[in-house]
């Protein structure tokens, strides 16, 4: 899904998981599509490549996933039984929105969410990849939990508390944040080889 419509938030996990599918396919595509170089190149602004977004994605959603398991575990042995539709809360749906594209405000990165500086093309994306399955495993994992009832904290802002679908849903627009911007990268990248 290229072109990053707007549509309608997800309200199940079945929604989060076309979604991951969705974004785990984009990116591959992508990856396949352009060379190597182009991938590991900043754009003239000296914004992150491709290649350090995807490398910066790996990172948030390798923290968000241990919090989500270590979440959905003690909703299961806590028996919060549920199912959707879920909302979330206010503030998840906020900071969710706030990710969607297209970006319109530049947001800080914290040191821990930083690429780093020597990456591969292949390698990163498969680890991108790996835990797009992860997370997918951990959704079919959760079914018939109310996920709105299992409160977690960030694991990069401890103070912000949030249900852990609105987390999920959280990484999900991330992802399309960081897609659209990857896209925005190769453009750039386009022009500059034009101009």
């Amino acid at each position: 899904m290229a072109h990053h419509a707007k549509k309608d938030p997800p309200r199940t996990t079945a929604d989060l998981r076309l979604d991951i599918e969705e974004q785990s396919e984009e990116l591959a595509s992508l990856f396949q599509a352009t060379e190597d170089a182009r991938l590991m190149q900043r754009p003239p602004s000296g914004k992150w490549s491709a290649v350090e977004h995807v490398d910066h994605l790996a990172k948030v959603n390798r923290g968000y996933l241990a919090a989500l398991e270590s979440a959905v575990a003690s909703g299961r042995a806590a028996g919060r039984r549920g199912a959707g539709p879920f909302r979330g809360s206010v503030i998840g749906r906020f900071f969710a929105a706030s990710m969607e594209p297209p970006v319109k405000m530049k947001v800080k990165t914290l040191a821990a969410m930083q690429p780093d500086a020597e990456l591969a093309p292949e390698p990163t994306l498969a680890v991108f990849q790996d835990l797009q399955e992860r997370l997918l495993a951990l959704l079919r994992e959760a079914e018939g939990l109310d996920l709105d009832a299992i409160r977690m904290a960030s694991p990069f802002m401890k103070l912000l508390r949030a249900p852990a679908f609105s987390w999920f849903v959280v990484l999900t627009a991330h992802n399309r944040r960081h897609i659209w911007l990857i896209r925005q990268t190769l453009t750039d990248l386009d022009g500059a080889k034009r101009g």
